[in-house]
């Protein structure tokens, strides 16, 4: 990081499959539309739209965006001598942080830089000091579902199918992507995974129980890419 507070916005046209790894700096993301699903050990939150996740310093975690999403990250340095949240979970967007987020995105998307220095480092101190006072709740891992629903979506993340008609309208509400697209973004993910440990489709595809051609097909549309 250049600066001790960092603001970014983000637009991922295609799946982004980020590795598992601890977090060198505390950020919170801001959900402007799409879906992030973010594993913290066995679990695996689902952040839409609207929502807020936080993830402090030194945090075992792996995002993963899909196609579509965009959203606001502040990162701030472990240089900070100022208390930061030390907890991961998703964290209410008050009208505060809101503001804050959309006078920043206004600079970004008028060509202009922010930094510590100004108006926009007026901004980012009110935030870091949001940050300070963030009480963030990890208890459910997709808040707005049912129970049920839930553990249907978890299902859907492993790659399972699930028949349930109504959980799965439910969770095409929630996150804003079809089953369909859910089950074609978890394959390319675990295909993406198994690609980068250095496996050729036909093995990745016997490793997944589909089609050589399945994985390839899917490659451009939800990668950007081919393996």
């Amino acid at each position: 990081m250049k600066q001790a507070i960092e603001y970014s916005l983000h637009q991922d046209t295609f799946l982004d499959v980020g590795s598992r790894k601890k977090s060198h700096t505390a950020y919170m993301i801001i959900m402007t539309s799409g879906c992030a699903f973010i594993r913290l050990g066995k679990a695996e939150y689902t952040v839409n739209a609207g929502s807020g996740f936080f993830i402090p310093f030194d945090c075992l975690h792996a995002v993963t965006m899909m196609p579509g999403s965009s959203y606001s990250k502040v990162e701030f340095s472990p240089r900070l001598t100022m208390a930061i949240c030390r907890e991961a979970g998703f964290f209410r967007t008050t009208p505060l942080i809101s503001a804050l987020s959309k006078e920043l995105n206004k600079w970004l998307n008028m060509g202009n830089e922010i930094t510590l220095e100004g108006e926009t480092g007026n901004l980012l101190k009110v935030l870091a000091d949001q940050v300070a006072k963030l009480k963030v709740n990890s208890k459910s891992t997709s808040p707005g579902l049912s129970g049920h629903h839930q553990l249907c979506l978890t299902s859907l993340l492993k790659g399972d199918k699930v028949m349930d008609g109504k959980a799965l309208e439910a969770i095409a509400d929630y996150t804003g992507f079809s089953t369909k697209e859910i089950e074609s973004c978890v394959l390319m993910r675990e295909a993406l995974k198994l690609s980068r440990s250095g496996r050729k489709i036909p093995q990745i595809a016997e490793a997944l129980n589909t089609s050589p051609e399945m994985v390839s097909s899917l490659a451009l549309p939800v990668l950007g890419k081919a393996l």
